[in-house]
């Protein structure tokens, strides 16, 4: 029967301990028995003693440099450490040969404590990874190796995390001219949340930085298989490297306008700011090297760039992004990170699951912080039949009506990135939040419904009332029953006379009629009398002048008549040089 060999872990513990025990010593009896239990040989087991031994000394001399003097040099045959005094010296020169040769001058080689490059090369390497690293290359190169606790938000809407970067992209403007754009980034460090990705013309301002926190803060919805996830609301911090003086001196105005708290970390302290970082790393890798124009694309055997040019005067307009259609592959890349990609720490969930799943309660930015925040503004524009129309979208609201009758010109105020809205203001003076013509609710069609349908009424009302009055006007007014034209004056003569050949009774009768007498008719020449009692009464309808109004039917309409001559009277007497026939 075989028995199993004891680890070697458990033969350094125990004999470790019985060395404590017995003042720092271990009796050659013990050596024997344990090596003999271990299957090793007595010189074995003390090199293994030595060993464990040595790396507790390198994790002191590590630990807490001030436990060993500058000064100290090892003992002839200890292994060689390296201590703070070599640490300078390797920074200094940045470089371990030269440093090798500063410290360890070939002239005192043979000396007590000169060691070889070998020895000195090899335990710099054993140096931990953080410290080897930070001597050569820096806090970057250092914290690359180091860990750090996590920066967990207790809940959505916690903390957001902003910064800014130039993307290597070349992207072309209006006007044919090249650029690089600055890419601005919102990230929701509880759900890792991508809030906002947009792009600007030159670095961050109050005004981009209001717009990027407003579009951050804007309500907007996810369509999901469970329903629709509403996504935005206030935050409790806002988390920003503090190393661009001008991008927190701007954040901080944007978070007096949202009353929420900002939180600076140090500057260039990039693993504070760890979300903000991570995201700009997944632009980098996941759309901006797929894109035309990419800068970092590497260099050809002629030493030119293999995707676009070095600069931007040899950069031709047609063959990159232009500054609209970046941006779109940003919205799309935002999208697709917050409903695709799994988050480990989050128990590989996406971005937009966690957020659905937080129980916290959003809070909604007010619409007068929003508006407020809208610094971008067009002015002079002009109300038509659809509404406002800006950047290719018809915006509409039942107030811009009254501005479409009187053509006044108004001034919007609007976000880069949102499209279901703009506010109208007549100067300073808000008038309305117009909505997208294709986004509008049913409450909202109907409002503009319910003021066409109010107007169109009221003309109906006009309108009827008015056809009443026409046609009660056509029945009583006679005043144009006479024509007032000035009529041919032989016709008037002729008129004349034969009304007086009908109407004049002193006229003697043809002496050729049948029923008159010739004996016994009066002599023309001889006067009648004609008094009133023997006057002759005219049965025909009385003569009447010409422009005589007609006489009235009834008192009331004669009256009426009265009244409208006397106010056709004295408005022709108003006009100048008019007396209306009267002597002057």
């Amino acid at each position: 029967m075989t028995t199993s060999k004891p680890h070697k872990t458990a033969v350094l513990s125990a004999l470790l301990a019985y060395k404590e025990s017995y003042g720092g010593r271990v009796p050659n009896f013990v050596v024997d028995q344990m090596a003999q239990k271990a299957c090793v040989g007595p010189r074995q087991l003390r090199r293994w003693v030595n060993e464990v031994e040595q790396a507790k000394s390198d994790d002191a001399t590590v630990d807490d440099t001030t436990a060993q003097p500058k000064s100290a040099r090892p003992v002839k045959g200890s292994p060689f450490t390296i201590t703070e005094e070599h640490l300078v010296t390797v920074r200094s020169t940045l470089n371990i040969k030269a440093a090798h040769a500063l410290l360890f001058p070939e002239a005192k080689r043979g000396q007590t404590g000169w060691v070889s490059y070998p020895t000195f090369a090899r335990a710099f390497k054993n140096l931990p990874p953080s410290l080897r690293d930070g001597v050569l290359g820096g806090w970057d190169a250092m914290a690359k190796a180091q860990v750090y606790l996590s920066m967990a938000a207790p809940h959505r809407n916690h903390s957001w995390h902003l910064d800014h970067t130039e993307a290597d992209v070349w992207v072309s403007i209006r006007g044919g001219s090249i650029i690089r754009p600055h890419v601005s980034i919102v990230r929701d460090n509880a759900t890792s949340m991508r809030l906002a990705a947009i792009a600007y013309l030159g670095r961050p301002n109050e005004d981009s930085i209001c717009d990027l926190l407003a579009t951050a803060a804007l309500p907007r919805e996810y369509k999901t298989s469970n329903g629709v996830v509403a996504v935005g609301g206030l935050p409790v911090q806002l988390v920003l490297d503090n190393g661009l003086e001008h991008f927190s001196e701007a954040v901080t105005r944007g978070a007096l306008m949202l009353g929420v708290a900002i939180n600076p970390t140090k500057a260039f302290y990039k693993h504070l700011n760890g979300p903000a970082e991570s995201t700009f790393n997944g632009l980098n890798n996941q759309l901006f090297k797929a894109l035309p124009g990419y800068k970092k694309g590497g260099n050809g055997d002629d030493g030119q760039p293999l995707i676009a040019a070095r600069y931007a005067d040899q950069v031709d307009p047609d063959s990159v992004l232009t500054m609209e259609s970046f941006q779109k592959h940003l919205d799309k890349w935002l999208v697709n990170m917050n409903t695709t990609q799994k988050v480990h720490r989050l128990g590989n969930q996406t971005a937009l699951t966690a957020w659905n799943d937080d129980p916290t309660v959003i809070r909604d930015a007010p619409e007068e912080t929003v508006r407020a925040m809208m610094l971008r503004s067009k002015t002079q524009r002009v109300v038509n039949a659809e509404g406002i129309r800006f950047r290719g979208v018809d915006y509409t609201a039942p107030e811009l009506g009254y501005y479409r009758e009187r053509g006044l010109k108004l001034r919007i105020g609007y976000l880069m990135r949102e499209t279901r809205f703009i506010e109208v203001f007549d100067g300073e003076t808000h008038v309305c939040r117009a909505i997208d013509r294709t986004l509008l609710t049913e409450h909202q069609r109907r409002a503009i419904l319910l003021g066409r349908e109010r107007d169109l009424d009221l003309l109906k009302r006009v309108n009827a009332a008015a056809n009443q009055e026409r046609a009660h006007r056509a029945a009583t007014d006679d005043t144009d029953a006479y024509d007032e034209e000035e009529l041919d004056p032989t016709m008037t003569a002729a008129v004349d006379e034969a009304v007086d050949n009908v109407t004049n009774i002193t006229r003697a009768p043809r002496k050729d009629s049948a029923h008159v007498d010739a004996d016994t008719a009066p002599n023309p020449t001889t006067e009648i009398d004609m008094t009133p009692e023997f006057k002759r009464v005219d049965p025909t309808t009385p003569k009447r002048t010409r422009r005589q109004q007609a006489p009235s039917r009834s008192a009331a309409q004669q009256k009426r008549q009265e009244a409208k001559t006397d106010q056709v009277r004295e408005r022709i007497t108003k006009r100048p040089g008019a007396n209306f026939g009267e002597d002057e």
